[in-house]
């Protein structure tokens, strides 16, 4: 399945890149850090833009969650997610993705509710109510589909 594309969303802000913060407004308080009014963020080729980013920080002042929400998006290379709301727990490795949440890589997505991406295990689940999970996966010229005898 397609999930393996979960992104690096907020995972790969996490690395020792350097980033790049922009937003209308910026407030700093000794527990996070709030990025108000079209953030973005930028850490090589991936960009996260959102309404608002909060990074919480631990007593050391490291980054231990990151929440963004409102118009949410994540762009790396062909890569692409989106909702309305996200989560990344920067301790046990977590992505969430709330409310219309769509994680793509070229032809191939999938739709849910909620996404939550296990990094540490490279498992995904996707979940919704009231209307089905969708995954489209277009395989590619040349690649083989392993048989599971």
């Amino acid at each position: 399945m397609i999930i393996f594309l979960m992104l690096i969303l907020l995972g790969g802000i996490a690395l020792s890149q350097p980033i790049l913060g922009e937003a209308d407004s910026l407030t700093y308080e000794k527990d996070r850090i709030i990025y108000t009014g079209h953030v973005k963020l930028s850490r090589g080729n991936a960009i996260i833009t959102a309404d608002k980013v909060v990074i919480y920080l631990d007593e050391n002042r490291k980054a231990k969650k990151a929440e963004a929400e409102g118009h949410v998006k994540y762009v790396e290379g062909n890569r692409r997610a989106s909702a309305d709301r996200a989560e990344y727990d920067f301790q046990s490795d977590v992505i969430k993705l709330f409310g219309n949440a769509k994680v793509e890589e070229g032809k191939n997505f999938v739709e849910a509710d909620q996404i939550v991406y296990y990094r540490k295990e490279d498992r995904a689940v996707a979940m919704s109510e009231g209307k089905r999970v969708r995954t489209f996966y277009v395989e590619e010229k040349g690649e083989k589909v392993r048989d599971s005898k």
